[in-house]
C-alpha cells in the first residue's frame, strides 16, 4: 500500500471518527446485539460504559446505576478475581486477550460457560487507560472457531461426564493425541488446562445445585465427584472466594 494513501486514509478515518455526534457512538450498536454482553472499565476496574444485555445479567435496569461499581461489587469473588487479573494483564501488557472461555453469570443469574474477549482501551498518548470486552454465551454447537477439531472432541467429552473420574491420558489417546500435545492444544483452545475445565465444570453444576436444589452441601458434594466435602469446600472456595454454604445463604433462590 503507497504510504501516502494510507496517511491520507488514516486521515479521513480520524476525521470520520471525531465528526461523531455522541449519541451516535460505535458502543450504541452493541445495545442491539443479541446474547452479546458489552463493558468497558478504567484501570481501577470501575464500570465505565455496558449495555443492556451486561446490565440484565446483573439485574440492573439503569446504567448511571452500574457506572463506578467494580467487579467485586457485582459476582461473587473468585469471579471478580478473575476478571481482574486478566483486565490488569490486558492494561499491562496492551495486548487483547481473546477467546477466553470462563465462568460467568447467566440470565438466570446462575454460573455458566461464556467466551470473553478483552481489549486494552487507549488514550490520545497511547498509554492503555482500561479495558473492553465482551462477552458471549458458550454453546459448543456454533463453537467453530476452535483450532482444532479433536479439542471439541475432548470439550464435549468433559462436559458429558465431568462427575466422573476422567483419565487425561486415555482421552488425550481416544482424540489421537500424545498427552503433552493434548494439553497444549487444550490450553491454546480455551486457556485452561483440561483438568482445569473439568473441576470447573463441576463447580459451575455446584453453583446450581446449591441455588437452586435442597440437597445438602455432602450429598451435592458426592453428586459431583468430589472425593470428599473438605476436599469439595477447598476447591469451590477457591474458585468462587466463599464456601459452599455461604455461596447458598448469599445466591439461594427465593421461591
Amino acid at each position: 500500500m503507497d504510504i501516502v494513501n494510507l496517511k491520507q486514509k488514516q486521515v479521513l478515518q480520524r476525521g470520520f471518527l471525531r465528526a461523531i455526534a455522541d449519541g451516535s457512538h460505535f458502543q450504541v450498536l452493541f445495545e442491539h446485539l443479541p446474547r452479546v454482553s458489552f463493558f468497558a472499565k478504567d484501570a481501577e476496574g470501575r464500570i465505565m460504559r455496558s449495555n443492556r444485555t451486561f446490565r440484565e445479567r446483573l439485574g440492573i435496569q439503569r446504567e448511571e446505576d452500574i457506572v463506578g461499581c467494580t467487579d467485586f461489587e457485582l459476582f461473587p469473588e473468585g469471579l471478580a478475581k478473575s476478571f481482574r487479573r486478566d483486565d490488569l494483564e490486558v492494561i499491562r501488557t496492551g495486548r487483547p486477550k481473546l477467546e477466553l472461555v470462563e465462568l460467568f453469570l447467566n440470565q438466570q443469574g446462575l454460573v455458566d460457560w461464556f467466551v470473553t474477549n478483552k481489549l486494552p482501551v487507549f488514550d490520545h498518548d497511547g498509554d492503555a487507560i482500561g479495558v473492553m470486552g465482551t462477552v458471549q454465551p458458550y454453546d459448543l454447537q456454533h463453537r467453530l472457531a476452535f483450532p482444532y477439531p479433536e479439542i471439541e472432541q475432548a470439550v464435549a467429552h468433559i462436559r458429558e461426564h465431568f462427575r466422573e473420574p476422567i483419565r487425561m491420558a486415555d482421552l488425550a489417546r481416544d482424540v489421537g493425541l500424545s498427552v503433552r500435545h493434548f494439553d497444549r492444544r487444550f490450553k491454546q483452545a480455551l486457556s485452561v488446562s483440561p483438568k482445569s475445565f473439568q473441576l470447573k465444570s463441576r463447580i459451575q453444576a455446584a453453583c446450581e445445585a446449591l441455588r437452586e436444589s435442597t440437597d445438602s452441601v455432602g450429598e451435592i458434594s458426592a453428586g459431583l465427584g468430589f472425593s470428599d466435602q473438605s476436599s469439595f469446600t477447598l476447591h469451590f472456595r477457591r474458585e468462587m472466594g466463599m464456601t459452599p454454604l455461604k455461596y447458598r445463604q448469599r445466591y439461594r433462590r427465593q421461591n
